[in-house]
């Protein structure tokens, strides 16, 4: 119960709520109506090469998609913030000084969750890189297994094997084809701007 209040009051309350959106997210995501680059696609080429340089692409999350790196900050923040209100509910005070104090403690649990993010998500970097890099023509001609509840023009994603390891990749569909979870298609066309991949039924 101690732990609950801690999560369901301030400043915890707000990583609690964020870190709900985050576990729905994901839920979606599991049931295949959502994908985890989702928003990538949103994001300008020349802003993305811009930022490659970044302490932001720096720190490790440039290579995962935003989804993700989010998800893990969230989370990150979230525990460091139970932790510290834990520690430090004595020294809050109440009124405006509460709210006051909280904040900053919020803040300062979200600067030291980043660096602990990115260290976190840097195992996870060489997979990343590995699924940029299959994004190319190099695949096309390829089979795949649709991965989620459905393939449309703007949503997908499949599984194709590619140099022994088993991508997960971003799919559309054409000219109304159907596609369902298990499906099997033939990867036809990349769109190099939209990383993903066009993908027809197979003709045998």
């Amino acid at each position: 119960m101690e732990f609950l209040n801690l999560a369901f009051s301030f400043p915890s309350v707000i990583l609690s709520a964020l870190l709900f959106v985050v576990v729905i997210f994901w839920a979606i995501t599991l049931l295949g109506f959502a994908d985890i680059d989702m928003f990538e696609s949103d994001v300008d080429s020349d802003v993305s090469q811009a930022s490659s340089g970044s302490i932001w692409h720096t720190l490790g999350f440039g290579d995962a998609p935003l989804t993700v790196s989010a998800s893990v900050l969230v989370m990150t923040s979230w525990l460091i913030t139970i932790y510290a209100h834990m520690f430090f509910a004595s020294v809050l005070g109440n009124g405006i000084v509460f709210y006051v104090l909280g904040g900053l403690l919020l803040l300062i649990s979200l600067l030291v969750a980043i660096p602990i993010s990115a260290l976190l998500l840097r195992p996870l970097r060489r997979f990343f890189a590995s699924k940029s890099a299959s994004q190319s023509s190099d695949l096309l001609g390829l089979e795949c297994v649709v991965a989620t509840g459905k393939v449309t023009d703007s949503f997908g994603q499949a599984r194709v094997k590619y140099q022994g390891t088993e991508q997960l990749i971003e799919v559309r569909a054409e000219n109304n084809e159907q596609f369902s979870s298990g499906d099997t298609a033939v990867l036809l066309e990349h769109i190099k701007d939209k990383h993903c991949y066009i993908i027809t039924a197979k003709p045998w």
